[in-house]
């Protein structure tokens, strides 16, 4: 009887329920299940042998590792709001344009930047971003006196430079998840608190924001992962004019890319399965805490 609640009723639709959740299972939990159990082992090419919790003990005292956690949070830190201050600005502007063709255009033409791929994107933010006069960044600069700058080949730069990047391309579609939020608020909500008086930053503090809380925790929490999960940036943008994967001084060092070169680079599966083990409880529980902040923000 329980069963008839949530499964489908059409003999079709349990098979097509069935071999989704295998699906789900062999491509997402199954690898999971398996980085956990690589993780108390020492395994490297030849060598598979139990050693327990000393992979994680040994990260403990993992200076890189520690700087690679810590470059990821400030790397998210810088993105998250970015994505989610330039989405929301391109949302409340194109939704202002009344023609359809017209806002359709914009739509399109913002979000574009979303669907190309990140390796072209970073190969040509790595000539916009080259030093001297020779990146046009630096040229643009030079219009108004300012720079040049040391995009890439700077520690204080190289971070900022890559979370530039990630907020241009994913700030159209945060734009996109906006629109569709403003565009199905109400409009008679506005027209009745403009009788009462309220100006635009009332209307848009006590209407708009409340009533985008949901679309608002989705962006906040996809945006949050994917800084996270960052990995093709540093591999593309961090190895041109003699500049290490990841550098200068470990600055670009995300923490995808740590565990690509632990486990994958230099072959230490296993002491990279426990740092990925970590990484994923860290990302599991900020998840956690942004919807319970954001949904607790909303129910109040």
């Amino acid at each position: 009887m329980i069963t008839e609640n949530w499964l489908p009723k059409h003999a079709l639709g349990r098979i097509v329920l069935t071999f989704a959740f295998l699906f789900i299972f062999g491509m997402i939990w199954l690898p999971i299940l398996e980085m956990f159990y690589w993780s108390l082992f020492l395994k490297e090419p030849g060598v598979f042998q139990f050693t327990g919790f000393k992979n994680y003990v040994d990260l403990m005292d993992d200076r890189v590792f520690w700087k690679s956690l810590q470059v990821t949070f400030y790397f998210a830190f810088m993105v998250v709001p970015g994505v989610v201050a330039l989405g929301l600005a391109l949302a409340l502007a194109v939704n202002t344009i009344r023609n359809l063709w017209v806002r359709g255009f914009f739509t399109v033409t913002f979000f574009a930047a979303y669907v190309v791929p990140l390796v072209a994107v970073a190969l040509v933010w790595r000539y916009l971003y080259l030093p001297g006069k020779q990146g046009m960044l630096n040229v643009i600069l030079g219009f108004v006196d300012l720079g040049p700058i040391r995009w890439m080949n700077s520690s204080e730069w190289a971070l900022r430079s890559i979370a530039i990047l990630r907020i241009w391309k994913e700030a159209g579609f945060a734009m996109v998840l906006f629109l569709a939020g403003l565009q199905s608020i109400p409009n008679n909500y506005y027209e009745a608190a403009a009788i009462d008086g309220a100006d635009a930053w009332r209307r848009f503090r006590h209407i708009t924001i409340p009533l985008l809380l949901p679309t608002l925790a989705f962006v906040v929490i996809v945006t949050t992962l994917s800084a996270f999960l960052a990995f093709t940036e540093v591999y593309v943008m961090t190895v041109d004019a003699g500049l290490d994967r990841g550098g200068p001084n470990f600055a670009t060092n995300l923490m995808a890319f740590h565990i690509f070169n632990t486990a994958i680079a230099y072959g230490h599966e296993g002491y990279g399965s426990a740092m990925s083990a970590i990484f994923f409880f860290i990302m599991v529980a900020v998840g956690y805490m942004q919807y319970r902040f954001i949904r607790a923000t909303y129910d109040y």
